[in-house]
């Protein structure tokens, strides 16, 4: 039974909007009057109808991360608890706060009410469900074993943000002292060095070379500083513009994935999330080619999925996944050597699980201790560049005190 989407006036006058299911949209005009609403508008609750009547940007953009999560953990415990399909998306959308939310969800519904596999109610939302969880949804009603499947998911959408949040946290402080830094020097070179050269004019002192490159660098600044702030803003609008093409993407991955530190962090994330992706896949009963093609497209890193893709080449001709890996060279030591553990035993879900919760751990660290040594280095940096320009006010101040005295 198809979900609607109304707006209507009770008997007070009040404007009220919500959903109902019914047979069609007259069937639903006929329930609103039945509980003495007059019906202004009512409408399909699909992703088609929300789009031509002006849908909210949270809508458009779809589900957010948080929204996700949160939706995950929910439904797999109303799935655990024996619940029915239908009457728990039924539940979360009466429960759902976001009108984004509560029409995903109706429409969902609406689709498994029609016999839908829940995987393609939500294909019909792709910007809201990814297409890896959707493989895994699909996996897990394939196999008979969708409330686990759910509960992974939830654990898998909980750890990510959780190491998200964790980062994003752990930038803050550095961030605003760089900020502030740069806000500090910036001030210093445009407005105090130029009041203080001023000083120096007419003396007939040489000035020593740190004051002259410290001058040079605040008229500098004093003339080409809103030019600068123009063409910066200039390059990071047409970087934006240009990350929206395939190529120019792969090519920054390509890039990423080969700088000194920076890139093995990066490998080894995207290892993590590969592996994790692909355990989950196969403990819910996927097939290892349907597996991989979807933790390829999991892929953060375009050059990392383009590895992923050569790996399915390989294990489509009869390779098996560790040797594949092992050929590939993109995929830690550790990933490949527990794969193969997981290959002999017939245990590569449980392996490969072992083996990101494992890459995670060692990336966490790496990741704690650079965040770490980030505010001193922020620190340290401000205060040399600091240090430079008392300095080179210094100096002067103290060759005309020697002339003097001499």
């Amino acid at each position: 039974m198809p979900a609607f989407e109304y707006e209507a006036l009770d008997t007070g006058g009040k404007k009220s909007r919500g959903f109902l299911n019914a047979d069609s949209e007259v069937a639903a005009r006929r329930e609103l009057r039945r509980r003495n609403l007059a019906p202004l508008s009512v409408g399909r609750a699909d992703d088609r109808r929300t789009r031509s009547a002006g849908p909210s940007v949270a809508f458009r953009a779809g589900l957010s991360r948080r929204e996700l999560m949160i939706f995950t953990r929910q439904f797999a415990s109303l799935v655990a608890a024996g619940i029915p399909l239908e009457e728990a998306l039924g539940l979360l959308t009466r429960q759902a706060e976001s009108p984004g939310l509560r029409r995903v969800l109706s429409a969902i519904r609406s689709r498994v009410q029609e016999g839908s596999r829940l995987a393609d109610a939500m294909g019909d939302h792709p910007k809201s469900f990814p297409a890896v969880y959707r493989a895994m949804i699909a996996a897990g009603e394939a196999a008979g074993g969708l409330e686990r499947v759910l509960d992974r998911l939830a654990d898998y959408l909980e750890k990510a943000d959780a190491v998200r949040r964790k980062v994003q946290a752990a930038l803050v402080y550095p961030a605003a002292l760089a900020v502030t830094a740069i806000a500090v020097v910036s001030g210093l070179l445009v407005f105090i060095v130029p009041r203080i050269a001023e000083q120096f004019d007419g003396t007939g002192v040489a000035l020593p070379l740190p004051t002259q490159i410290m001058i040079g660098l605040s008229g500098f600044l004093q003339d080409y500083g809103l030019v600068l702030l123009s063409g910066l803003g200039i390059v990071i609008l047409a970087s934006v513009l240009a990350l929206r093409s395939a190529a120019v993407r792969m090519q920054r991955d390509r890039l990423l994935v080969r700088l000194p530190v920076a890139g093995g962090w990066t490998r080894d994330m995207e290892a993590a999330r590969f592996a994790r992706t692909l355990a989950i896949l196969i403990q819910s009963g996927a097939v290892l080619p349907d597996a991989l093609r979807a933790a390829g497209r999991a892929a953060g890193n375009a050059a990392f999925g383009e590895a992923i893709a050569t790996v399915l080449c390989d294990v489509e001709i009869g390779t098996g996944l560790s040797e594949a890996m092992r050929r590939n060279g993109w995929f830690p030591p550790l990933l490949v050597h527990l794969a193969a553990a997981g290959e002999r035993s017939g245990t590569l879900g449980d392996m490969l699980e072992r083996a990101a919760h494992q890459i995670e751990q060692d990336a966490d660290g790496r990741t704690s201790m650079a965040l770490n040594l980030l505010e001193p280095a922020i620190i340290i940096t401000m205060g040399a560049i600091v240090l430079a320009i008392v300095l080179s006010i210094l100096l002067p101040i103290l060759r005309l005190n020697t002339l003097a005295l001499g």
